[in-house]
């Protein structure tokens, strides 16, 4: 057999999937956390929103995402982002 060889084809697109699978789970554990957990932290819900913490207070000012307040703590009810994502979906 020829050093040149051509590889097999289904070879490159096993080896292909397996680093845009890997490199997918990579990106996505943050989300998968914070879809995991019913009340977030405004990091955390600004993480799962994919924008600042301080739009994400800015959005709490203006009564746009209810809170929950413990003690000092604010928590987001996670149903209340998704049902903001879902009033917004165009």
């Amino acid at each position: 057999m020829s050093t040149n060889a051509i590889p097999d084809p289904q070879h490159l697109f096993n080896e292909l999937t397996a680093v845009i699978r890997s490199q997918l789970t990579a990106e996505q554990p943050k989300q998968r956390q914070a879809a995991g957990r019913r009340l977030l932290t405004v990091k955390q819900a600004a993480e799962y929103l994919g924008r600042t913490e301080a739009a994400v207070r800015q959005l709490i000012h203006k009564r746009i995402i209810p809170v929950i307040r413990m003690d000092r703590a604010i928590r987001i009810d996670i149903r209340d982002i998704d049902r903001l994502i879902e009033e917004n979906r165009v």
